[in-house]
């Protein structure tokens, strides 16, 4: 029993360095490194691509930090990996997403950085003709310049931030209007500005 136990004591730390020193970017960087100067450049871009998938995914778990916490009585559903799948399909760019509801009450938050659509919604927020057609009117919220656009229960709030960055809300059934703004004073703008903006 005493000669398990210690062994057990040795192995563990073994083990544990063994799984920290596992890393899914630079080892594959580093098995593309050798890959390539052994002249096997498909496997050293295999491996690159894996490393490429794998910070993306850390850069998106970052992006969701982003996300506000919800309100008093509000829970809150982060988007999931198919969004910002659509994203690399339609041009490229990050999307970051979140839900939030209160019974019946529903808000989607999207926040989308470095993508081309971004470039029409700024058409629309900086031409008159767009902004303040029927059923949108021209919104600002701090330094920000959006468009809200109301049709029936939903109301639409979207601001442009140093012309890459989208920030969307969107209320459906909502109690009280003012519960979009809400969650935009949640936001940490600074942050998201630092973080997106290339």
């Amino acid at each position: 029993m005493k000669k398990s136990l210690s062994t057990i004591l040795f192995v563990t730390p073994l083990l544990f360095t063994v799984f920290l020193s596992a890393d899914n970017v630079t080892d594959p960087i580093q098995t593309a490194l050798k890959a390539y100067e052994g002249k096997d450049y498909k496997l050293a871009i295999e491996e690159l691509k894996y490393a490429t998938a794998a910070l993306q995914k850390l850069d998106a778990e970052e992006n969701r930090k982003l996300l506000p916490d919800p309100l008093e009585g509000w829970k809150k559903k982060i988007g999931d990996e198919s969004v910002q799948a659509a994203m690399n399909m339609f041009g490229g760019g990050t999307m970051t997403t979140a839900e939030y509801t209160r019974a019946d009450e529903h808000i989607e938050l999207q926040i989308i950085a470095n993508s081309p659509m971004i470039a029409t919604v700024a058409m629309m927020i900086n031409n008159p003709m767009f902004s303040g057609a029927e059923d949108r009117e021209p919104y600002r919220y701090k330094r920000l310049k959006g468009i809200k656009q109301k049709n029936g229960d939903t109301t639409e709030i979207t601001l442009l931030m140093a012309g890459q960055i989208m920030i969307k809300l969107t209320g459906k059934r909502l109690k009280e209007e003012s519960l979009l703004e809400q969650y935009l004073d949640k936001m940490e703008l600074q942050k998201i500005q630092s973080k997106l903006l290339q």
